[in-house]
């Protein structure tokens, strides 16, 4: 009986190894993306230790590279043959000039990073209460006020001058410039001990300090001069305003323009949180706690919303 050659088998072995890397690896590339998919709507056990690690992203993750390598091993030769007729699709028209292997991992990228970075929509709000003190509040808003117009204005028009965006875009863009030019430079100041004062927006033009809703009140004062639309939102502690931005599309539009071309330096892999009214548009918070919009919100009861 004929016994295998040393050299046939270092062959074998080598083939063996190569075969077990390339299955892993696609399995690897094609579970991350299903995974970024399904990560949101994990229940978020955490171990008691390590800092509270969360076991199940990690468990999730395993089980499903382990499904997919299942698969993959069991139908190997349809893999392989879609490896093959891919890898020559892109050699041919990598020498057209057409798409090549950056293109390719480009794309792959950029799917990476959408869905890693998706929108958070945050609990509908219902059963609220009446907003307290509601016509004080609308009565400070004095979005028609010559002097709060004119700093609206100016401050729409400070920063993304040049960002490259639709013609249905300017306000949105505008009301974001808005509030980087008020947040970067609100400095909080606390209401009198016995009572809740609400400054008027022609009052805090000029001071650009004061309380929560001080500022929420000269943030939807601006929005609301340049044609924005946007409500204040109470929670047991805190005021903070929201613009609408619309529909499901339009979010995702909005998170675009935040993450990549008007705050980057600060929201580029950053979350960003929206509440969702009955008619299914999306209200982005603005608070001056944050650094760009759709920072995430207090976690705060909220009692009360006002539009205006």
């Amino acid at each position: 009986m004929a016994h295998p050659r040393q050299d046939d088998i270092d062959r074998s072995s080598g083939a063996g190894f190569l075969h077990g890397v390339l299955i892993y690896l696609i399995s690897l590339l094609a579970t991350l993306p299903v995974f970024m998919l399904v990560q949101p709507y994990l229940p978020g056990w955490k171990l008691p230790f390590a800092g509270g690690l969360r076991i199940d992203h990690l468990l999730v993750f395993l089980a499903m590279l382990v499904v997919v390598i299942l698969i993959l091993r069991r139908f190997q030769v349809v893999v392989y043959a879609l490896v093959v007729v891919g890898l020559a699709t892109i050699t041919v028209t990598s020498f057209w000039g057409s798409y090549g292997f950056r293109d390719l991992y480009a794309d792959y990228a950029v799917l990476m990073h959408s869905l890693r970075e998706s929108t958070k929509a945050l609990p509908r709000v219902s059963e609220l209460k009446p907003f307290s003190r509601a016509e004080d509040v609308r009565a400070a808003i004095d979005y028609q006020d010559p002097v709060v117009r004119s700093f609206a204005v100016r401050s729409a028009t400070t920063w993304f001058t040049d960002a490259p965006i639709d013609d249905d875009e300017f306000t949105l863009v505008q009301s974001f410039s808005i509030f980087k030019v008020i947040n970067s430079a609100w400095i909080y100041v606390s209401d009198p001990v016995d009572d809740e004062y609400f400054a008027k927006a022609s009052e805090s033009v000029e001071l650009l300090a004061g309380d929560c809703d001080d500022h929420a009140i000269l943030m939807a004062a601006c929005i609301k001069a340049i044609g924005g639309e946007v409500r204040l939102v109470r929670t047991t502690g805190h005021i903070y305003p929201e613009m609408k931005v619309g529909n499901a599309k339009a979010m995702e539009r909005a998170a675009f323009l935040i993450r990549q071309e008007l705050f980057p330096d600060v929201a580029k892999h950053a979350a960003l949180f929206y509440h969702t009214d009955a008619k299914g548009d999306r209200w982005i918070n603005l608070d001056y706690t944050r650094h760009y919009p759709g920072g995430e919100v207090m976690a705060e009861e909220i009692l009360g919303i006002l539009p205006v």
